[in-house]
């Protein structure tokens, strides 16, 4: 007679699990001691099926764009500019070496959109900023290159921003797509659910402002973009970016809107050296770090080289994104981490602490 699946692998639960760790454990160790802690949450070592509820919330949607599959990602080397005819330079050397856009790094009142963008196909390439509160004729004249040379075309650029916001000229530049001019930079706290709250709360800030300088909820939301820091734990990053993207929709339905466009995360991993891990340690670092991010949902991803005057890392940096995609496939899955019981269950608890702080600091 044939036996059946369920009986050559019996059902497992979490039960089984604990108790052939606890034969295992040395003496004087407690199950409870194998428990992860991190950043203000817990975590089991173990989890199965029926400990874990799905949350659909988080889940991934496959990608808009024709171009990078299923989970696609904008590859986007960062660009620090002191000098506008050598930042242009720089960016064309990624663009015509794999990068699918840029991040230009500007300095306070920098104003020459016009040198900085000369031969960039902004339909094409994506182009995005990092600007001062001081940013009113960078604005102006990105506002004119862009109607000038892609009048009929729409341009994927985003701003953030370092300092206070300036967005009476955001509020001015024609309506564009792809067009986000409130993004914010997402600082860095003690634990991730501070990140993420503080993040939300400065987002709302925002999205309040631009509605009094004239927009709708709607077109005031599609303006938000957020960019973050990339550390090294990797499911708590990849987490991070699932949480911030569910409850931002969440967002949304209590400002009672609908998306113009999906919201756009950028991800940044900045460059680590550490003399253990030597030639070329920041490597394996950020390789680390972009598969977090892409697995967790990243639109945008800027992976920085060890030394901005290395050409070599430059080029590793770059091409990092790349073969991921091309090479290991990470573009083929929508949402490649759906489904893990860890993943899961570490997104639902860290939404939920997010979303307690969050609303305690919209109370203040």
């Amino acid at each position: 007679m044939k036996q059946s699946v369920e009986h050559i692998f019996p059902a497992q639960s979490t039960q089984n699990w604990a108790t052939a760790a606890t034969s295992e454990l040395e003496k004087g160790s407690r199950l409870e001691d194998l428990r992860i802690r991190k950043e203000g949450l817990e975590w089991n070592p173990y989890y199965s099926a029926t400990d874990v509820e799905s949350w659909e919330a988080a889940r991934l949607p496959a990608s808009l764009e024709n171009f990078g599959g299923a989970r696609c990602w904008i590859n986007m080397p960062r660009v620090l500019v002191n000098d506008a005819s050598q930042a242009n330079a720089q960016a064309l050397e990624h663009l015509q070496n794999g990068a699918d856009g840029i991040v230009f790094d500007l300095p306070n009142e920098f104003e020459d959109a016009r040198k900085l963008l000369e031969g960039i196909e902004m339909p094409y390439s994506a182009t995005h900023f990092f600007v001062s509160g001081k940013s009113e004729r960078f604005l102006a004249s990105l506002h004119a290159f862009a109607d000038e040379k892609f009048a009929k075309e729409s341009i994927n650029t985003n701003l953030y921003w370092k300092g206070d916001p300036d967005f009476s000229q955001v509020v001015k530049l024609r309506k564009q797509t792809n067009f986000r001019g409130a993004g914010v930079l997402v600082a860095n706290k003690e634990t991730a659910a501070d990140q993420l709250a503080t993040a939300l709360q400065e987002a709302v800030a925002r999205v309040e402002r631009l509605k009094e300088l004239g927009l709708s909820a709607e077109d005031a939301t599609s303006h938000l973009s957020f960019s973050l820091q990339l550390g090294n734990d990797f499911f708590l990053e990849a987490v991070k970016l699932r949480v911030l993207r569910a409850l931002w929709n969440a967002v949304l339905v209590a400002y009672q809107v609908k998306a113009l466009k999906p919201l756009f995360i950028h991800a940044v991993s900045n460059a680590q050296v550490n003399t253990a891990f030597q030639p070329h340690g920041n490597l394996i670092k950020e390789t680390y770090a972009a598969m977090a991010a892409i697995m967790g949902g990243c639109d945008g991803l800027t992976l920085e080289p060890e030394d901005y005057t290395n050409s070599t890392m430059i080029r590793m940096a770059r091409n990092t994104s790349s073969v991921l995609r091309e090479e290991s496939f990470f573009s083929l899955v929508a949402d490649p981490l759906a489904g893990s019981y860890l993943v899961e269950q570490l997104t639902k608890e860290l939404a939920d602490e997010t979303w307690k702080k969050f609303q305690l600091l919209s109370k203040i």
